[in-house]
C-alpha cells in the first residue's frame, strides 16, 4: 500500500507541464517562420526549467519515499539539508554548468542577429565573400 501517491503525482505533474509548454513550442516552432529566434530562447528556457525540475524532483521523491512528507514539504527538506551539509556547492556545480550554457546561447544569438542587421545595413559588406552574410552571420 502507497502512502505517498498524491506527492509523486505532484512532481510528476510538474515535469509534464513544461514538456507540454515545450512540445506547443516545438509545434509553433515548426508552424511559424516568423519568430523563430525567440521560440528557440523560449525552447531552451523551457529545457533548462525542466532538467532543475527533474534534478529537484530526484531529491525530493526520496524524502517523500523515506519519510512520508508531502512533496513540497520534501523539497523544503531537501533544500535545508543541502544547506546544512554543504552541498549547495554541488548543487551550484551541477546546475552552473546550464546557466553558462544558456548564457553562451544567448550570446551567440545576439552576435548572429548583430551580423545580419549589419548585412542589411551594408549588404556590400558581404559581396565578395564566397558565403551568403546570414550565414556567415549565424556561423
Amino acid at each position: 500500500m502507497t502512502y505517498s501517491f498524491g506527492s509523486v503525482c505532484f512532481g510528476s505533474l510538474l515535469a509534464a507541464i513544461v514538456e507540454a509548454l515545450k512540445k506547443l513550442v516545438q509545434m509553433e516552432r515548426n508552424e511559424n517562420n516568423d519568430c523563430q529566434v525567440l521560440l528557440c530562447l523560449i525552447q531552451c528556457i523551457l529545457q533548462i526549467l525542466e532538467d532543475i525540475i527533474e534534478y529537484f524532483n530526484k531529491w525530493a521523491m526520496v524524502y517523500v519515499g523515506l519519510y512520508g512528507f508531502g512533496y513540497l514539504d520534501a523539497g523544503k527538506n531537501v533544500i535545508a539539508l543541502f544547506k546544512a551539509r554543504g552541498w549547495t556547492t554541488v548543487i551550484t556545480d551541477d546546475l552552473g554548468s546550464r546557466a553558462i550554457s544558456f548564457l553562451a546561447l544567448v550570446l551567440s544569438l545576439f552576435i548572429g542577429g548583430l551580423g545580419l542587421v549589419l548585412q542589411k545595413l551594408n549588404p556590400d559588406l558581404y559581396q565578395e565573400s564566397l558565403w551568403d552574410g546570414g550565414f556567415l552571420a549565424f556561423l
